[in-house]
């Protein structure tokens, strides 16, 4: 069995679809019971050769299903009820923006173009690019626009794009380095549009850009949007209302992992607290209007030494009350996911180049005075490989005052579920920052003299 465990939502016109962490698959829910109505998968879609988990890719509503690109080597796909509904080929270009007729894909802005005085000029100039546009039936456009693409976003009125152009100028960096700078051209394209060869022909120019909305911002798709009201970690902002969650504030609570959610009013002031218990929030979506509008929040329950913890899907009302929705192990996705790759022939060298760069804590840090270890008090510490691939974790096993008579241990998976290299480079930080914040566990969650954090 393989557990769903949902890590994105979408509020779709066909229900809550989550979407697992890893798997190409999700469960759609009705909205108002939260059952299960079905599970639609797209392992037809190439992955990535190596994981790439940040940034995750756009998942982008169009009424019952979604838009998505996920990585450079898969194609544009439209997901329904029926799996894989559209694939598109972009040669490189990547999903925009979403509107009545269709998507448009873009290419990445163009690079950073430093001179070396304040003398000095353009290293290269207006060239032109294109964009894609491809229409609900499968039809792809390519338009060409003369200048390259600064920014691209869907509105209720049509699809607007934003050109480099006339004239630049030069912005100081330090140390007689400076960066040139174009001045933007926005221009409209009304939903529907024929459009051709050339872009402009079918655009109008406009006076600035619309501002700046993400699909949070339209109610339909929330992923964690960090800032900073009534000290919580992340919010969704919507229009009318703001909801946040996140650990709260003071630090007890903070290092006991207890959630909160919190409804603002149209103003931005909080008027009601929500308790979620214990866990990491990494998705939300917004549910009904209205006085019916609630929250579904995809709650990662942590639990000390498991790779791959289960997570609850909640529905927060605002009056207040928390219902399950789905609980962390109902949902088998076993029959949907894909299969392993083969074992990476660089697998071996890997594993000793980790255990040789990860597998000192005592002296982790260079400086001054010595080597110094990750965090003050830390001693007594191993490191070793556990498992075979696809399994194989990287154990820290170490000693620390503020656990006296056991030994605290943390395993890092090296490899994900379908056997692909996950490079261990944030993870001594990531303990460290559990270490001084109080994220540990107490004495009696210990086991045969061991505390998993």
């Amino acid at each position: 069995m393989r557990p769903l465990r949902p890590t994105r939502l979408l509020s779709l016109d066909s229900g809550v679809w989550a979407l697992d962490e890893t798997q190409p698959v999700a469960a759609v829910l009705d909205r108002r019971t939260g059952r299960v109505e079905r599970l639609v998968g797209w392992s037809q879609v190439p992955p990535e050769p190596v994981p790439a988990p940040w940034p995750p890719p756009r998942l982008v509503p169009d009424g019952p299903a979604f838009w998505t690109h996920p990585h450079g080597e898969a194609p544009l796909v439209r997901i329904g009820h029926g799996g894989v509904e559209l694939a598109v080929w972009t040669h490189g270009l990547r999903l925009a923006a979403v509107g009545p007729d269709g998507a448009w894909c873009a290419p990445p802005p163009p690079p950073q173009d430093v001179v070396r005085s304040a003398e000095g000029r353009p290293g290269w100039g207006l060239q032109p690019s294109q964009l894609l546009h491809v229409a609900r039936r499968g039809t792809p456009r390519r338009t060409n626009v003369p200048a390259p693409v600064r920014a691209a976003q869907a509105e209720d009125s049509g699809f607007f794009v934003a050109l480099d152009a006339e004239p630049w100028h030069l912005e100081p960096l330090g140390a007689d380095l400076h960066e040139v700078v174009w001045d933007t051209a926005w221009y409209r394209v009304p939903w529907g549009a024929d459009v051709g060869d050339e872009l402009l022909d079918v655009a109008e120019p406009v006076a600035e850009g619309p501002p700046v909305r993400t699909e949070d911002g339209r109610g339909t798709h929330s992923w964690l949007d960090p800032w900073s009201a009534g000290g919580d970690r992340h919010g969704v902002r919507l229009e009318g209302a703001r909801w946040g969650f996140g650990w709260r504030a003071d630090a007890l609570a903070a290092a006991a992992g207890e959630l909160v959610a919190v409804v603002h009013n149209a103003d931005g002031n909080p008027v009601r607290r929500v308790t979620m218990g214990r866990g990491t929030t990494t998705s939300a979506a917004l549910v009904g209007t209205g006085s019916g509008e609630r929250l579904v929040v995809a709650v990662r329950r942590d639990a000390p030494g498991v790779s791959a913890p289960p997570v609850d899907l909640l529905t927060v009302h605002r009056s207040g009350d928390v219902t399950p929705l789905l609980r962390g192990a109902e949902v088998d996705i076993g029959e949907h996911v894909r299969p392993l790759v083969d074992r990476p022939l660089e697998a071996g060298s890997y594993l000793r180049q980790v255990l040789a760069t990860y597998g000192r804590l005592e002296e982790h840090w260079r400086t001054d005075a010595g080597l110094l270890p990750l965090v003050e008090g830390l001693s007594a510490a191993r490191a070793r490989l556990v498992g075979d691939w696809p399994d194989t974790v990287l154990e820290w096993t170490f000693e620390h005052p503020e656990r006296p008579g056991v030994r605290l241990r943390r395993r890092v998976p090296l490899f994900d579920e379908l056997g692909r290299i996950t490079p261990p480079d944030t993870a001594a930080e990531v303990l460290r920052e559990d270490l001084l914040t109080g994220h540990v566990p107490p004495l009696d969650a210990a086991r045969r003299g061991f505390l998993d954090l």
